[in-house]
């Protein structure tokens, strides 16, 4: 509820989440997935700027678990003050409901977009040892055997990019078998060992390792060629037009949370992830600058998510 005091302030033109500082109390930006990933820098990035432009303190608590659920929860049952927000990506609103039973909040009822932190693609790759050069040879492979790929979890994107993609080429149930891993560092690192030989995996891990040689990338799941592998091509141009899975980084709020909160974290979003020395460390994580209206990408993709998670069966507690 807003107060005649935050009427009052925002009369003044002071921002309502300049009132933790003014209190000394710390801003808490819960990411939901652990630390040292591009989510979680980006969100310090964010922090950082908030706390040069006068917020006061701001702390980056990673609350990992359940797939992001536990810390999204955290966010969703918070004060609606603007001391407390999540930096996520989008699978915690548009994949989520439709994977878990019980999530113990309504993930869009219970918060709201605030800004978008960015999106990636994710990058199919295989180990060396692998024959296919190309995604038409890898999807031939697989209709001859089943091929097991490396992921970070059931429901993660490399899951979900990859049983996108086994439904729109027709592939039977079982010629893509899932690999679960914990985490996509752990992911990688089955796929760099060669312990699995697959993986369509978060872009931002990936460009090096091609490079040396390590693995090797048959396609991207975007709608462009990535900037960090302009020589690989998309899904799209290898045969499956309109193939576009992109994950998104948000900033959200807990619901209630004043309109004049969400535009002035908006616009400290905006102007913390434009400068140049920002760009330049988005670019290298794999990151594209956000594009568009969070919420409608947030709808867009919780209807296509409902049907792949459907059509694959997948389910978790």
């Amino acid at each position: 509820m807003i107060t005649r005091r935050d009427m009052a302030i925002l009369a003044a033109g002071a921002p309502l989440a300049g009132r933790a500082a003014a209190q000394g109390e710390p801003i808490r930006l819960v990411v939901n997935f652990p630390p040292g990933g591009a989510l979680d820098g980006s969100a310090r990035l964010l922090a950082d700027h908030a706390a040069r432009e006068g917020r006061g303190t701001v702390v980056v608590e990673n609350r990992v678990g359940a797939g992001g659920n536990l810390g999204a929860a955290a966010v969703a049952r918070a004060r609606p003050d603007g001391r407390t927000l999540l930096a996520t990506i989008d699978t915690t609103l548009t994949v989520n409901p439709h994977l878990y039973r019980e999530m113990g909040f309504d993930p869009l009822g219970d918060l709201v977009p605030v800004a978008g932190l960015g999106a990636f693609q994710l990058v199919l790759l295989v180990h060396p040892s692998h024959p296919a050069a190309t995604l038409a040879e890898f999807l031939a492979r697989a209709r001859q055997a089943p091929l097991f790929y490396s992921s970070a979890g059931v429901g993660s994107p490399g899951h979900l990019a990859m049983e996108h993609l086994r439904q729109v080429a027709g592939l039977p149930a079982g010629a893509l078998e899932n690999v679960s891993q914990r985490g996509n560092a752990e992911a990688l690192t089955a796929l760099v060992s060669g312990t699995v030989p697959a993986g369509f995996l978060a872009i931002g891990g990936g460009p090096d390792l091609v490079r040396s040689g390590r693995l090797r990338a048959l396609a991207v799941s975007g709608p462009r060629r990535a900037g960090v592998l302009p020589e690989v091509p998309t899904v799209a141009e290898s045969g499956f037009p309109g193939f576009d899975v992109r994950i998104a980084n948000l900033l959200l709020a807990p619901r209630g949370t004043p309109e004049g909160v969400v535009a002035d974290w908006a616009g400290l979003a905006r102007a913390a992830l434009a400068t140049e020395a920002a760009r330049a460390r988005l670019a290298a994580w794999g990151i594209d600058p956000a594009e568009g209206d969070p919420a409608a990408f947030v709808a867009a993709a919780h209807g296509r998510w409902a049907r792949v998670v459907r059509d694959a069966g997948m389910r978790l507690e």
